[in-house]
């Protein structure tokens, strides 16, 4: 009845419960146990004491009878007798490939060790912060807290109703609830040798201890040996004083690890505050929970240098049709920064509502949000703002205009200043005067107007202090105008005709002089890009060097190619493929009519290339580099800021904002980022590498649509296409990656 080989057999079982079936049996059963590996009891015994335990300490869980190997850049899934070495599925996907799991990915150098080594997050700290002024020392600051609260968020255990975005809130805790086991992991992640004792003890007075702490796995379970020991130390070293982030603002970054013995060094440089988040968030992806030895893990050696090749990775939210809690935002935020997006586009207003507080004309949001709780006051969108700028996100707002205006607007008649918009009486139909209800449009012939829109650029300057304002200029209905009665006696007084011509004069009347007053707003000394839609008055009307053009047509539009043969700065957000709200619109009105019949998936997100695009359209040297350019010619390249994707948020709200984003958003940011080229670096291992991230978002607590069956997860080879199974036996025979030998 005995097994002297039950510990080689059940090699998980063995190591979980050894310490247990040493405690239940006798003192000669338990020198078996240590010395001999065996145990010589029936097999009833052993299952009876498994069970005890399990229902005494709620630990139990199945063991994995498989492991993984690196075959081609995707981990395939075997049966442990068969495979060479015992590798988990995490383990597999931090080392497999050339970039293992890294989201985008790099530009630059890579090089990842095929192993990983064990440490617990209470080993985990910033030994050293070199940066030219405090103000970048106290961003590094937040941004290693943020870092270091995503790798507890990693273990499967942790609750997922706390996951919530990291504000300052988060890093205070009750001093009746602050015992030991917490004090001490505070101490220990913030109070290192390079820092002076007077440090320590300010550094250690401003944080206290992280809420997040309360809830964390890691500070309440056993670790395997060795782990307690092992040590991860970060440094950071950043070299420009710039903590604001602008279009020509330095992202590149190198990161180094590693290992020696019980030490794992990190070394981050940077030339910016910028470039080191990223760094970090490069790291972290460096990092994930086994579930085999209920550990983290960190590649052993790792180099990554890298760098964006666009300077917009962008996303559009509209708040104006439904509202968004300061929440929803910054979860959003959140989930940009994890994957390297820089610019947030706020959608602030829309005719349906107005919830963005002016403290110089209050009756906007009093008669134009849907509640006085729906409403954005100057405190909200100042943690806002800041909130973005540590996750490495400049902030762009939008007042929209001429056209998807209402709510808000209706004040101006009561106060004696006259109609400020039209269109907006309730007995005509909105589809006779606009492209979707509710219809309205600014009334571009009453100077009131202007001095309006003054006060209110003076308030969005100094909320947001933003480097580029978005002043809208879509879906301008000359219906509106042609049937209110300001316009028609305006022209007739002037001896205009009401036709197309006429009404396209309107409009640059409007926009020349809302600009005047954005300029006004900020002074003379401070510059301020101004963004607009693309259309046909866009392209005659507004000046290249001024005006940043938001492209929205399909990708096979000849418009696109034309604002960038004539100059125009653009960023791409090409409705058929960057577009979100489309997945299951109901909608009425004009938006719904445009939107793509097949609706896009996040290959379709990833493929649309803006410089193939422009390739396609004719554009010459789209695709060269600009080095090869002719001193006295212009690259297009440098009118291509990046790209943006978009939620008008007709049918969404907080609820659905993530499942409709996320994880097609990231291919996108990818497709920014890296600009891989097609298909020479393929589809195939960026559907590994977007699943691993989309897994690791959801550890976030992200609330990411999945991509595949996790059976596509635990096996990267058996899910493909017929076009990837062509592919990937063109290119069977070649060899795997230097660092992955083929298994």
């Amino acid at each position: 009845m005995c097994n002297p080989n039950f510990a080689a057999q059940h090699p998980i079982v063995f190591e979980r419960y050894k310490n247990q079936l040493s405690i239940v049996g006798d003192s000669r059963s338990t020198r078996s146990l240590k010395v001999t590996g065996c145990v010589c009891r029936m097999r009833v015994f052993v299952v009876t004491v498994l069970v005890a335990v399990a229902t005494a300490e709620n630990y139990y869980r199945l063991p994995t009878p498989f492991s993984y190997s690196c075959r081609d850049s995707l981990c395939v899934k075997e049966n442990r007798n068969q495979a060479r070495e015992h590798i988990s599925l995490e383990k597999c996907q931090l080392t497999c490939g050339k970039y293992g799991a890294l989201w985008p990915q790099p530009t630059g150098e890579v090089q990842l060790s095929s192993e990983t080594v064990a440490f617990s997050p209470k080993r985990l700290k910033v030994t050293k912060t070199e940066a030219p002024n405090q103000k970048v020392t106290n961003m590094l600051d937040e941004a290693t807290r943020h870092f270091t609260r995503n790798i507890h968020y990693l273990h499967p255990d942790y609750p997922k109703d706390r996951k919530k975005p990291y504000t300052k809130e988060e890093r205070f805790l009750d001093p009746n609830q602050y015992d030991v086991r917490y004090q001490q992991f505070d101490l220990q992640q913030h109070n290192t040798p390079s820092n002076s004792g007077q440090h320590r003890q300010n550094s250690y007075q401003r944080r206290k201890v992280e809420r997040y702490l309360k809830y964390s796995p890691f500070l309440r379970e056993k670790h395997i040996p060795g782990e307690e020991f092992h040590n991860v130390n970060i440094e950071i070293t950043v070299s420009s004083q710039d903590d604001k982030l602008t279009l020509n603002t330095d992202e590149s970054y190198t990161l180094a690890v590693q290992t020696v013995e019980g030490n794992t060094t990190v070394k981050i440089q940077a030339a910016t505050y910028y470039g080191a988040r990223h760094a970090l968030e490069t790291l972290s992806q460096l990092i994930a929970f086994d579930e085999n030895i209920d550990s983290l893990q960190i590649v052993r050696d790792a180099r990554v240098q890298d760098e964006p090749k666009f300077k917009y990775r962008g996303f559009m939210l509209d708040t104006g049709r439904n509202f968004y809690s300061k929440e929803d935002i910054m979860r959003l935020l959140d989930a940009m920064s994890y994957n390297k997006m820089n610019y947030f586009h706020w959608h602030i207003t829309d005719a349906a509502s107005f919830p963005l507080y002016s403290n110089r004309i209050p009756q906007m949001s009093y008669y134009g949000a849907y509640s006085p709780r729906k409403v954005y006051y100057p405190y909200d969108i100042a943690d806002i703002v800041q909130y973005a700028k540590y996750r490495g996100i400049n902030v762009v707002p939008e007042l929209d205009g001429p056209a998807h205006t209402s709510a808000g607007w209706e004040w101006g008649a009561k106060e004696g200043k006259g109609r400020l918009v039209l269109c907006t009486e309730k007995d005509q139909p909105w589809f006779n005067v606009g492209k979707e209800p509710p219809s309205g449009q600014l009334n571009p012939v009453n100077p009131e107007l202007y001095l309006v829109l003054g006060e209110l650029y003076r308030d969005i300057l100094e909320y947001f202090d933003p480097e580029m304002v978005h002043m809208g200029g879509d879906d301008i209905s000359f219906k509106c105008w042609q049937n209110a009665n300001e316009i028609k006696e305006y022209l007739a007084a002037n001896s205009r005709e009401a036709n197309s011509r006429e009404f396209f004069e309107l409009w640059n009347t409007y926009q020349s002089n809302a600009f005047s007053k954005l300029q006004e707003a900020a002074g003379q000394e401070r510059k301020i890009t101004p963004i607009i839609h693309s259309s046909s008055f866009a392209r005659n009307y507004v000046d290249k060097n001024t005006y940043v053009i938001q492209v929205g047509e399909e990708a096979n539009k000849t418009e696109i190619a034309d604002y960038v043969n004539n100059g125009f700065k653009v960023i791409f957000s090409n409705q058929d493929q960057w577009r979100l709200d489309c997945a299951s619109t109901t909608w009425v009105g004009d938006k719904t009519k445009s939107c793509a019949r097949e609706l896009p998936t996040w290959e379709h997100f990833y493929e649309n290339s803006p410089l193939d695009m422009l390739s396609h359209l004719g554009v010459t040297n789209a695709r060269s580099d600009p080095g090869q350019q002719k001193a006295d010619s212009n690259n297009p390249r440098e009118f291509v800021l990046g790209g943006e994707a978009t939620l008008w948020s007709s049918e969404t709200d907080g609820n659905g904002l993530e499942s409709k984003a996320w994880p097609r958003v990231a291919a996108m940011a990818e497709r920014l980022w890296t600009d891989p080229l097609l298909p020479l670096q393929g589809i195939d291992t960026a559907q590994k590498r977007i699943n691993t991230q989309r897994q690791r978002m959801v550890y976030r607590g992200v609330r990411a649509d999945p991509l595949q069956p996790e059976f596509c997860l635990h096996d990267e080879s058996a899910c493909y296409s017929e076009e990837q199974y062509v592919a990937r036996s063109a290119t069977h025979s070649q060899p795997s990656q230097p660092n992955q030998p083929s298994q």
